[in-house]
């Protein structure tokens, strides 16, 4: 009988929503006014439903924060009316307050909270008149789908997917946008900064206008706002593209401060590509137009069966592309201009060759090279040569900020012991403050600087003291090879890998070489945010578990936030011996859920011996993989590896959400190998 009762209740309360939502309160000058009870039932979450109103009427209402999980907004061909921006819930990094500028405005509204996830927007109009200066949709959030929704008027954008700027760009994971009819855009119809496996497919994408002063529009624009922002697996597929002032399609992918890091696995093909760029300046004057790419130019774009035709200039237009073009069985016929292939972009500049070499002093009482070793990272980037002192001395340093590209700390086997934490020069995301906790600090070293590239360390010895709280090395830049480094002592991590207050929340192309890796308190390596980490050779062994109670790993691969990604992942041909913890750790379910990205993983031919001894840490095993993907489909590969006699069963698998591919791994005399 109760449980009749609340479902009773249930459908009462529903009733009474809907209700309340095709009857709306009017406002005080007398029209129409949906906001209160609309922004009601989005602060509630789940199944939003939005009846259609009779004689043709629309709902109408200011911005709407839509910042649950799994909250589904639906409608039975309703539309609704942008009255304007909607209410203020939060402060951006700089203190400003946020208002909601899109008729559904999905972001958290609390700075703290994690980006909302699993939202769907399907079955309705949203018509949004040019002197609301409104978006329709704009998502900051993950796993989004946009589904036979139509935006009409004059928005500035039609859907707005993720943001970004230099020094300030970050990632919009697993958005699609189908079956949709999208029109009007004053700036762009649809725009994606920093995607992820993005899907735009079938949608009707025209009418894209053109400002005074302002680029001309383009139907769909794909940008990276810095260079640190990535833009990996995006699919523009079988949509029609017409009639917008700029280019059918923009791939923007040359942001001011240099090209990215990562561009690729992009895909534009069976689109159907007319009339467009008809006031396009001839720099994007064209039905597609390619700009830019990763540097390096190993990134791939196919641009495959498309129909590009009466475009003002050519169909397709490249300029300074630095991709892998795959160009073919594309319908070019009647654009204003033929196909034109511009320069191919040139690859960033290789670190400097000049070589700097202090000339080192005796010093009375206790050394301190902090001032000098600072002065020179902050000169600028090229070779700095540290040479071994003798009599087996070693340099004394407080933590040391690298924050200049093309940085190579390169030595004959020199020493360096921490003298504890250095500068403050950064706050996070919260505003505390951040010093240079590693005795080497890969970041940049001011908000206004994009994260530092092609940072290289060799043939050093890193010594942190029982007596300082510290990192070995700390890595929040991209492009970072750490190659026959000791790192001993006590340090917190031997080497942290991640994106805090790296302007991009995530770090990319990081190697950790032949090194040994001994000591830590905590995880001899600690990854989270990573795309392209390579582990492989190392010897890692004694992670202590101090205070009792860490992961205690060799390697734990485990992001902060469900949003941090953890893509390409390689941990290859190591020895992970004594650690107190588990040798190898996946933690991927993060306390707000499964990662939104973790996928294309492989743990291949590593020796995994005598770890997860201790019975403090939380858990035990020589290789634990827990949680994974959400919805299951990133992957792992566990190959030839050799693991004995830890504690615990030999490899555990915990609330797993990957697609697995285990194979002739030596799995033999660990405490409990029953699973």
């Amino acid at each position: 009988m109760q449980s009749f009762r609340s479902g009773a209740r249930a459908l009462l309360l529903a009733a009474s929503c809907v209700a309340a939502l095709a009857s709306a309160s009017p406002s005080a000058a007398g029209g129409r006014d949906d906001t209160s009870e609309l922004q009601a039932r989005l602060d509630a979450g789940g199944n939003v439903f939005i009846p259609k109103l009779p004689n043709g009427e629309c709902y109408r209402t200011r911005g709407l924060w839509v910042s649950h999980d799994d909250t589904s907004i639906t409608s039975d061909g309703a539309c609704l009316v942008a009255l304007g921006p909607g209410d203020v819930r939060a402060k951006g990094a700089t203190g400003k307050a946020v208002r909601a500028t899109a008729v559904f405005f999905l972001t958290h509204s609390d700075v703290l909270a994690p980006l909302p996830v699993r939202v769907t927007i399907s079955g309705m109009r949203i018509d949004v008149p040019g002197a609301t200066r409104m978006v329709g949709i704009s998502i900051e959030a993950h796993e989004v789908t946009v589904d036979h929704v139509t935006i009409d008027g004059a928005p500035t954008t039609d859907v707005r997917i993720g943001n970004g700027q230099p020094a300030g760009a970050g990632i919009t994971e697993r958005v699609v946008i189908r079956d949709s009819n999208l029109s009007g855009g004053r700036s762009d119809v649809v725009t994606a900064s920093g995607a992820i496996r993005l899907d735009i497919e079938r949608n009707v994408i025209a009418g894209a206008r053109a400002l005074p002063s302002r680029e001309a529009g383009a139907g769909v624009h794909i940008r990276a706002g810095d260079r640190g922002q990535p833009t990996l697996s995006v699919k523009i597929a079988d949509n029609t593209i017409v009639d917008n002032a700029g280019p059918g399609i923009f791939a923007d992918l040359a942001p001011p401060n240099g090209l990215p890091v990562f561009a690729s696995g992009i895909e534009i093909s069976g689109n159907i590509i007319l009339r467009n760029a008809r006031t396009a300046r001839p720099a994007t004057r064209g039905g597609i137009v390619l700009l830019g790419g990763e540097d390096g130019g190993q990134g791939t774009i196919r641009v495959a069966d498309n129909a590009i035709r009466g475009n003002r200039g050519p169909g397709i237009l490249e300029r300074r592309l630095s991709l892998v073009l795959d160009a073919e069985r594309n319908d070019l016929r009647g654009n204003h201009a033929g196909t034109i292939t511009g320069t191919r972009a040139k690859p960033s500049a290789a670190p400097g060759s000049a070589t700097w070499t202090p000339q080192p002093t005796a010093v009375d009482g206790e050394r301190d090279d902090t001032s000098w070793l600072q002065a020179r990272l902050d000169s600028g980037g090229g070779r700095i040569f540290l040479p071994k002192l003798p009599n087996g001395r070693c340099y004394a340093t407080r933590g040391l900020w690298v924050s200049h590209d093309d940085t190579t700390i390169d030595s004959d086997g020199a020493c360096i012991v921490s003298l504890g934490p250095g500068d403050v020069r950064l706050k996070s995301n919260d505003g505390d403050p951040i010093a240079s906790s590693g005795v080497f600090f890969i970041n940049r070293s001011s908000p206004k600087k994009p994260a530092p590239i092609r940072i290289a360390i060799s043939n050093l010895r890193v010594i942190v003291p029982q007596t300082v709280s510290m990192y070995g090395i700390a890595v929040a830049g991209h492009d970072v090879t750490l190659d026959h480094v000791q790192i001993e002592g006590y340090p917190r991590d031997d080497v942290l890998i991640g994106g805090r207050a790296n302007g991009n929340g995530y770090t990319g192309n990081v190697a950790v070489l032949n090194s040994t890796l001994g000591g830590a308190k905590r995880n001899a390596i600690s990854a989270f945010g990573v795309i392209n980490l390579r582990v492989e050779g190392n010897t890692i062994e004694g992670v202590r578990d101090s205070p009792p109670g860490q992961p205690a790993a060799g390697i734990d691969v485990e992001p902060d936030d469900r949003g941090q990604p953890t893509l390409g992942v390689r941990i290859l041909h190591n020895m992970f011996e004594d650690n107190a913890g588990p040798g190898i750790l996946f933690e991927l379910e993060s306390n707000s859920g499964d990662a939104m990205l973790a996928s294309d993983l492989e743990v291949r031919d590593n020796t995994v011996v005598r770890n997860a001894l201790a019975h403090t840490p939380p858990k035990r095993a020589g290789i634990i993989v827990a949680g994974g993907e959400d919805g299951g489909r990133g992957t792992l590969a566990l190959t030839g590896n050799v693991v004995h006699d830890n504690g615990g069963p030999g490899i555990l698998m915990l609330r797993l959400e990957l697609v697995v591919q285990a194979s002739g791994n030596d799995v033999a005399g660990n405490e409990d190998d029953t699973g």
